[in-house]
This record gives structure tokens, C-alpha cells and sequence, in this order.
């Protein structure tokens, strides 16, 4: 088995009070054992295939990483190429839906679905969403990366569903920041306390948007108009099941006319477009949970509001690019549930599927 803080039998690292970390080697490992956790790790979320000379040659690869409130940061290194995709049949089953950000040392490719490579330069960074398809061919790795879930970065971005296997040149001066900040924050991950962390979520996450923004505008920094969005959108997500949330309810709750209201919610299609898309990620979530298996597509889509199935099918599929019964079996066939580690410890794919 792979070493992982607390969890090889013997005495871990003193790392309480502090966040929690994670770290998963391979290094030491034979070859043969090592390939085998790669894909048991990294290979529940993606298709993974290795470039290797030699069978027994060693498998060079490490990650580190730190788990704040509101995302996760590590870095990896890989000795070896590898190429790495995300497809239709594993985001069906896995149920992951949030933001990959990727800062590569090394030259490689990546692409979204239908859609020639394009080159990653040293530094730049590569946005990954992970309920889209994507491919990546890489060639080793020494990298930073920050999983984010869709919740909480979304509502500050101008185009939330359109950042999947986008690039963003390491040259911009906000990627700079944004690269320069995550590195001393990994740097720091070991001493930090969970209090200090809560107090660089908001920060970090604003100077993410920035950076994929390619803007500083008022309402990224501090305060306004983009904060007020995220707390409208975090209110939708609460209250997603009410069947009597509408416009106006909203508008009330937050002391604000429906035209404002409309205004904020328009970098998120509108206010009906924004509580469909939440009702639609709850029906997936609840069409991948085994213990879900006992109710219809019909009773689970009308729980959430969809009472036409033509309409709802329609939407699903508009959505996420397959049907609700493709996503119920692919997730029946292969269901990626939860992986509990000796002494109760969590690796960083337990993060990544509990985040």
C-alpha cells in the first residue's frame, strides 16, 4: 500500500492541531504495486495510462496535500508520462462536480471533448472541470493543484460552465499572483491552524476569480456586488427543494428588488436558469447514491420539481450531456464509493469525493 500519513502502522507525524494532510508516496513501492495504486487512487476518477520504458522500473510519484474548508491543495510529482482523461462514464459515476486548477512545471497538452490539444507552458494555468470531459498527455510532472467545489467558486465567475480545459498564460499578472500565493500557501500548509486557514479561504478563493476573470473589478474584491451573488447563490443551493422558491421570495430575503435581483443573477443565465441547474446537480447526485436505487427517475426528478419528464429529460441531458438512465447505470455498473482508510484516516481521493 501507498504511504499515507497515518495510516503505514507507525507512530504518524504530529500534525494536529493543525489542518489535516495528506500524503500518498509511491516511491518506495515495487513497480508492480505502486501502478496498482496509482489506478486504485488517481484511476477511480480518471483513465489513466502510463509511458513506461521498462515494466520494473521504478514509478516515481508523490503528492502532498492540505485540505482547507473551502477547497483542497497539494502538489504532485510524477516521474513518468502518463496520459489522463475524464469521461462521460466517470463523472457519471463518480458525482464529482467542481474545478481542477492546474499549475504545470513542465511543457504538455490538454483538451476538452471534440477539441484539438492545446500546449500548457511551465506556469500556465489549466482549468479542469471535472463534470465535463477532458484529456491531458503529460510528460512527468512537478505541480500545484487546487480542487475547488463547483459551490464555491462558481458564483464569482463571469462563465462558469464555459472554463473546462481552458488555458491561461503564466505571463498574465494575476495568474502570477495567483500561482505565487498558492505556492507560499502549500509552503505554510504544514504550520497552519484550522483558524487561519477559514481566514485565507474567501482571499484565496477571490484571487482564483481574478485570475480566470482576467479582471480585478469591484465586484471580486472585498465585498459587493460579486459576495452578495455568491450568498444569493449559496441561498438557492439551501432552499433548492422548496417548491414555493421563487423571484420574489429571494429578492425579499435578501431586502433587494427582483430587477436587481435578476441583474446579479445574470452571469448565471438568470435566476431560473441558476435554480434549475442546482435542482439538475441534485437529481444526478441522487440518480449515482445507492441508497437512492429503490426510487424511479420519475420520483426522484419530481421530488426536486421536474414534473413533465419530457421537459426534465431534456434538461438533463442539455445539462450534463447524457440521460438520467445513462447516468444510473453507469453508476450501478461501477459505483466509486466511499474508501475509509486503517484508523480512520483520509487520503486525498476521499477528500476529492467528499468535498
Amino acid at each position: 500500500m501507498p504511504k499515507i500519513a497515518g495510516d503505514d502502522g507507525a507512530k504518524p507525524e504530529t500534525i494536529a492541531p493543525n489542518i489535516p494532510q495528506s500524503v500518498f508516496d509511491l516511491t518506495t513501492l515495487p513497480a508492480k504495486d505502486a501502478v496498482a495504486a496509482w489506478q486504485e487512487g488517481l484511476g477511480s476518477m480518471y483513465n489513466i495510462r502510463l509511458h513506461r520504458d521498462e515494466a520494473d522500473e521504478p514509478l516515481r510519484i508523490r503528492t502532498k496535500a492540505y485540505h482547507f474548508d473551502g477547497f483542497i491543495l497539494g502538489d504532485l510529482q510524477v516521474g513518468v508520462k502518463q496520459d489522463v482523461a475524464r469521461s462521460r462514464a466517470r463523472y457519471a459515476r463518480d458525482g464529482l462536480d467542481g474545478y481542477t486548477l492546474h499549475f504545470h512545471s513542465k511543457e504538455c497538452v490538454a483538451s476538452a471533448e471534440n477539441r484539438s490539444h492545446e500546449r500548457v507552458q511551465s506556469g500556465d494555468l489549466l482549468i479542469l472541470d471535472q463534470a465535463q470531459t477532458s484529456s491531458s498527455k503529460l510528460n512527468g510532472q512537478d505541480d500545484l493543484y487546487m480542487v475547488v467545489p463547483r459551490a464555491m467558486l462558481a458564483p464569482l465567475l463571469k462563465a462558469p460552465d464555459e472554463q473546462n480545459a481552458r488555458i491561461i498564460s503564466g505571463k498574465s499578472p494575476l495568474v502570477a499572483l495567483f500561482r505565487s500565493h498558492l505556492h507560499a500557501l502549500h509552503r505554510a500548509g504544514a504550520e497552519l491552524h484550522p483558524e487561519a486557514a477559514t481566514a485565507l479561504n474567501r482571499p484565496t478563493l477571490e484571487l482564483a476569480a481574478a485570475a480566470i476573470n482576467a479582471t480585478v473589478r469591484e465586484e471580486n474584491s472585498v465585498g459587493p456586488q460579486m459576495i452578495l451573488t455568491a450568498e444569493i447563490c449559496r441561498y438557492i443551493d439551501d432552499h433548492a427543494i422548496d417548491t414555493d422558491l421563487t423571484v420574489d421570495k429571494i429578492a425579499a430575503a435578501f431586502s433587494m428588488s427582483e430587477r436587481r435581483l435578476y441583474y446579479l443573477m445574470s452571469i448565471h443565465g438568470g435566476v431560473a436558469a441558476y435554480i434549475q441547474k442546482v435542482r439538475l446537480r441534485r437529481v444526478r447526485a441522487a440518480l449515482i447514491d445507492p441508497a437512492c436505487r429503490h426510487r424511479t427517475i420519475a420520483e426522484i426528478a419530481e421530488g426536486y420539481g421536474f414534473t413533465d419528464p419530457t421537459n426534465f429529460s431534456r434538461a438533463f441531458r442539455r445539462t450534463f450531456d447524457m440521460s438520467p438512465r445513462a447516468v444510473r447505470a453507469f453508476a450501478s455498473a461501477g459505483w466509486q464509493g466511499e474508501v475509509s482508510t486503517r484508523h480512520g484516516s483520509r487520503t486525498i481521493w476521499d477528500w476529492m469525493r467528499r468535498i
